[in-house]
Order: C-alpha cells, then sequence, then structure tokens
C-alpha cells in the first residue's frame, strides 16, 4: 500500500477540508497505518481554509503523500466532494470526513465487503466516539415532522417520543450488519462508477442532507445501502446543527440545515 500510489489505486479515499485545524493531520496519520493488501490514494479539497490546517495540506500534498485540489472558494460539503472525485482513479470511492481515525483493518475490511456484496451499493463501519460511545450513525427515512421532534422538548414525551427512537434507530443493534435506509456521510464506500453513475452529491445541498440524498440515490439506482460493523473508525464529532429548535434561528449554521432539510423533503416528498 503507498499514498502516492504509481500505479493505478483501488480505492480513492476523498476528503474536505475547512479550517479543520489539528484534524488533517490525525487522519492522515490514521490512514497511513491502515493495512490493506491494495494502493489507495487520498485526494483532499481544501474548501479556501485559513487556518494551519492548509499549510499542513501543503507540506503532505508537495511530499507526495496526498493530491491537494483548491477550488479557491467554500464550495460547501457534497460539492467539495464532487470536486476531489473528479481526479479520483480508483475502483471504489471513499468519503471520509477530517475528524475521523481509521483502524488499521478498516479500509481493507470495507472494501472486501463490497468485493463480496455485489448488490450492495455503499457501505459504512460502525463510528465510535472520542469518549468510547457507539454513534448512531444511521437512519430511517423521515420526514419534517421528525427533524422538529429531534430538535424540541417533544423527543421526551410519548408517543413523540416513540417516533424520535424510531427515527434515530434507537432500537437497532449497533453490533450486527444489516440493510438500512441511510448512513451518514462522515464515512461512505461505494463503487466509483455507481458514484459517478448517479451523478455524485446533489451540489444544491451546501451542507447537511446530501449525504441521506446520496442514499436514495443508491437505493434509487437499485442497490442496497449497509451498516458494517465488524469495522470501526473514531469520529471526533461535535454536531454543528445541534440545539434546540427555538435556539436554532440564532445560529447561522442552523439556516444551512433548515434549508437542506427543505430541499431535501421537496426532491424526496413521493
Amino acid at each position: 500500500m503507498l499514498l502516492n500510489c504509481e500505479g493505478m489505486p483501488k480505492l480513492s479515499i476523498t476528503i474536505v477540508n475547512y479550517n479543520q485545524k489539528y484534524f488533517p493531520r490525525l487522519c492522515l496519520e490514521a490512514l497511513k497505518k491502515s493495512m490493506t493488501d491494495f494502493e489507495f490514494e487520498v485526494i483532499v479539497c481544501d474548501n479556501n481554509s485559513r487556518d494551519e490546517s492548509l499549510d499542513f495540506l501543503k507540506k503532505a500534498a508537495s511530499s507526495g503523500e496526498i493530491k491537494l485540489v483548491e477550488p479557491g472558494k467554500n464550495l460547501g460539503y457534497g460539492a467539495g466532494h464532487n470536486f476531489a472525485a473528479r481526479e479520483a482513479k480508483g475502483k471504489y470511492i471513499c468519503i471520509l470526513n477530517t475528524d475521523i481515525t481509521v483502524e488499521q483493518d478498516t479500509l481493507q475490511k470495507l472494501v472486501d465487503f463490497l468485493e463480496t456484496h455485489g448488490d450492495t451499493g455503499m457501505v459504512g463501519p460502525k463510528l465510535i466516539y472520542h469518549d468510547g460511545v457507539v454513534q448512531q450513525s444511521c437512519r430511517r427515512h423521515f420526514c419534517l415532522f421528525d427533524l422538529f421532534i429531534k430538535r424540541s422538548f417533544l423527543k421526551y414525551i410519548q408517543p413523540f417520543k416513540r417516533r424520535y427512537k424510531k427515527y434515530v434507530m434507537s432500537d437497532f443493534d449497533h453490533g450486527h450488519t444489516q440493510e438500512v435506509d441511510l448512513i451518514t456521510g462522515a464515512f461512505m464506500v461505494m463503487p466509483r462508477d455507481l458514484f459517478e453513475k448517479i451523478g455524485g452529491f446533489d451540489e444544491r445541498y451546501f451542507m447537511f442532507m446530501e449525504d441521506f440524498d446520496l442514499c436514495r440515490k443508491v437505493h434509487g439506482a437499485g442497490y442496497k445501502v449497509f451498516y458494517y460493523p465488524e469495522t470501526s473508525a473514531v469520529h471526533y464529532h461535535k454536531r454543528l446543527s445541534e440545539g434546540y429548535f427555538l435556539a436554532l434561528p440564532f445560529k447561522k449554521i442552523s439556516w444551512y440545515h433548515l434549508a437542506s432539510a427543505l430541499k431535501y423533503h421537496w426532491k424526496w416528498r413521493k
């Protein structure tokens, strides 16, 4: 395995960075320790960062560890991955957050899963927060009211509490491999030809919902989405849209979330 592959890599990892400080370093150091029987490449799209993360990425690019692409502006999450994916050469593509650190066998197991499950269009590993808590990284299909419940006191009151738990899959065994409706975009692996066939991420979403939208497109193309906890990664995650409904109007990030939610539900309203 080489990050700066000279041949044709089997896996292309795309990462989008925007002022993520030290996370790109942690992410890349973990990738370097991966034990794979194939070569993979790492392509990072920097969305016009202004912190130390860009200096690190430029050094990594100059040493041949990664390929750095710079659109010169903040494209958003999905469009940033699309921009990086245009440089991809691998049979499979891995969409990865900067705040993810993989285990040594994570990449190998995910690619092996796709190689042996031809009807699978996307697979995601178990994600574990840095404090050891397993992230609820799967979702069932939902409507706008489910998002409202999640952001309000209603999630503590029956029957809304039961509906909320169903949406976030609290009843789901996160130690069991299973086909699911949706997985979060922090860590996804899929065949590159399928990613290109369905048009990659819908760039109308600047942030949020583009991952669920991509899952819906995978299903629409006739493929399955799987949660695969036989392999895992650590997610140093801080929920950008966290908070109660009444506080959301005072957060700029909340308006991105609301706009994306409306676009998503208008698109998939059937």
